[in-house]
């Protein structure tokens, strides 16, 4: 017996919300099993849009700590539809928003809002780094010294000092263990050494 995946969204059930919410709320299920929770604030001059992916520092190869981080950079660079370096951003900007992205222990957020009127080409826009996104080898240089200001930067930092103890001090075997920032060794010279092309 063949069944035929449909190609229409799915509604789920309701969302559990405060009763003084204003907001309206949908959770749905797309055909590839994305799930996607739709807000809609009426009074909201902008609008926003997240995708968080279910992975993380704690899935890096044990050779190249810091490759989710690295990638999180990476993906805001250019995409085959869009591939003028940087058009992203600067979309976004031109049209009052910002984005970010930021990658934690089990998953990685991408996250934008720009004026209601540009959603439709912003998620465009922003869709296409997870569809084709275009890697440029000069891209992976700059990058890599970008995680590598990055970390520099975090080294003055009380409150990272303190997680990279915790990190220390835990079991080796746990990926909490792990670096997980990247720094140029362990993005450039370290891979570079054992013939990893980052």
């Amino acid at each position: 017996m063949t069944t035929l995946m449909s190609t229409e969204p799915r509604e789920t059930s309701e969302l559990i919300v405060p009763r003084n919410d204003k907001f309206g709320y949908r959770h749905l299920v797309l055909p590839n099993r994305m799930e996607v929770i739709l807000i809609s604030d009426p009074d909201s001059e902008k609008a926003a849009a997240a995708m968080d992916m279910r992975v993380g520092a704690f899935s890096d190869p044990d050779d190249v700590p810091g490759l989710a981080h690295f990638l999180e950079h990476m993906l805001f660079y250019s995409s085959k539809k869009y591939p003028i370096e940087d058009a992203y951003s600067k979309f976004i900007s031109e049209h009052g928003g910002s984005s970010n992205a930021y990658t934690a222990a089990e998953s990685t957020n991408f996250h934008f809002d720009v004026h209601h009127q540009q959603l439709d080409e912003a998620l465009d826009r922003f869709a296409q780094f997870f569809v084709c996104p275009l890697i440029s080898k000069d891209g992976v240089d700059r990058e890599i010294n970008a995680v590598n200001n990055e970390n520099s930067k975090n080294l003055l930092s009380d409150q990272w000092r303190r997680l990279q103890l915790r990190k220390h001090l835990s079991d080796p075997a746990h990926p909490f263990h792990k670096f997980s920032t990247g720094n140029l060794e362990t993005l450039g010279t370290k891979p570079k050494a054992s013939g990893i092309d980052v």
